[in-house]
């Protein structure tokens, strides 16, 4: 043995029991998972199936939205009309009162005024 060379020292040997099968090195993240991934097949049903219950949702969504939009028109049209009568009735109310002061007025003068 020459001074530049290290000794060799022997790793000992463990040997697996006849009877136990050999376990192949994994990776750390190669471990089982406690349930089956689905296949692609699989995974592309699931997809239609989401899609086909999201197209049932959007359909009766716009069954909703039409009824809403028809009441909010209905609403908008009574807001229409209520607004028209109660300018008319507005109208009225200020025309009467116009009469009302010129009458009270030509009493008032009446009742201060000489008496023939």
């Amino acid at each position: 043995m020459n001074k530049t060379e290290t000794p060799k020292t022997e790793t000992p040997k463990t040997e697996i029991p006849a009877g136990e099968p050999k376990a192949s090195a994994r990776a750390p993240w190669d471990l089982p998972l406690p349930f089956a991934l689905p296949t692609p097949e699989a995974f592309t049903q699931l997809v239609r199936d989401q899609i086909a219950r999201t197209q049932g949702l959007m359909e009766e969504l716009s069954v909703y939205e039409g009824v809403a939009v028809q009441r909010a028109r209905t609403a908008v049209g009574d807001l229409a009309k209520l607004t028209t009568d109660s300018i008319g009735y507005m109208a009225q109310l200020t025309a009467e009162w116009r009469k009302m002061a010129l009458d009270a007025g030509r009493r008032a003068a009446d009742a201060f005024g000489p008496k023939n």
